[in-house]
């Protein structure tokens, strides 16, 4: 299947870096006949009501090959907008040069990708989502401490050095040990006493130590696009006993609940996000949130490219004054 991102090979559609002062020159793309495989079926949704929309596409490249921003972009070419694709590892922007597009639709947490969405918003360009919320959860002590602060249930956490960690009396095992920055279950360590804690080689100056609640080894995955809320059921990207598993399935959806939605809203409410996916297991006493990640993929969420674009219009019609 062909499409704006060459996905067996990963690459977006220039090889090479972009130098251009204008934004919207770069990676500009006609996705039509790229972008036929992955077309949804024409109706009547912001994303088709509005005129014709310039929508940038920021991203970093080890996403271009995922299922998002791809099927985003495929509902807004459905819709008849122009798509421009900015990949933020390749892209040189002049600062205060024009960006050139109505909204940015961004995806990404690394420094390049940071520098420029804030390039970008300093420059007047409505953006989804913020380089503000997106670094609130990048950082995942950060991260916590914001939804304690907010009263919204999650697992003990703690921060620091390991070998501190290692003299606290009021830790809880088993523990997961967690980088501050990282994501797709990368680095992630489950020890089981403090003699195991101790003997951790630990490649960074800090961890994050959650307590470990195995649960039924299934995680209820919370994903919001605006409004939109979806919830899935998948197995863990862990074993009860610690042990790393691989995870194909896209899980089984689970209805939403009023209260559950309410819930869902409430954490992406405290970092300011519109595109966010919820990690949660379900205890006796309700879920409690692991984490919050900006803008994912949403595995087993029917209709959430379509509902991203429509969001995108959405923002951009009320930028260019479209009813």
């Amino acid at each position: 299947m062909e499409s704006a991102v060459d996905r067996k090979s990963g690459k977006g559609l220039s090889d090479g870096p972009s130098q251009f002062s204008t934004w919207g020159e770069v990676m500009k793309v006609n996705l039509g006949r790229r972008m036929e495989g992955l077309r949804t079926t024409p109706g009547t949704s912001v994303a088709e009501r509005c005129p014709t929309l310039h929508i940038g596409v920021l991203v970093e490249d080890r996403y271009l090959a995922q299922a998002e921003p791809a099927g985003a972009m495929a509902a807004l070419s459905a819709a008849g907008h122009d798509v421009a694709l900015v990949v933020a590892d390749r892209h040189v922007a002049a600062l205060g040069a024009p960006v050139g597009v109505d909204v940015l639709l961004a995806r990404g947490r690394r420094a390049a990708f940071v520098s420029l969405l804030r390039a970008a918003e300093a420059g007047g360009v409505p953006v989804i989502n913020s380089a503000t919320s997106i670094s609130a959860v990048a950082n995942k002590a950060g991260m916590g401490a914001a939804l304690v602060a907010a009263g919204i249930p999650t697992p003990r956490t703690w921060v620091g050095p390991v070998d501190a960690l290692t003299w606290r009396p009021d830790l809880s095992f088993p523990l997961m040990l967690k980088p501050v920055y990282g994501d797709n279950a990368r680095g992630l360590v489950v020890v089981r006493s403090r003699a195991e804690l101790a003997a951790v080689s630990w490649p960074e100056p800090v961890a994050l130590a959650q307590a470990f609640h195995r649960g039924d080894s299934v995680d209820l995955k919370l994903y919001v696009a605006g409004e939109r809320v979806w919830a899935v059921r998948r197995p863990s990207p862990v074993h009860a006993d610690g042990t790393e598993r691989i995870v194909k399935t896209a899980g089984e959806p689970v209805p939403v609940t009023p209260a559950l939605a309410e819930f869902a809203r409430r954490c992406g409410q405290v970092f300011g996000l519109r595109l966010y996916g919820v990690d949660c297991v379900v205890t006796e006493r309700g879920p409690l949130v692991i984490e919050v990640n900006d803008y994912p993929n949403y595995r087993g969420a029917p209709g959430a490219s379509e509902a991203i674009a429509d969001l995108v219009s959405r923002l951009a019609c009320s930028r260019v004054g479209a009813s």
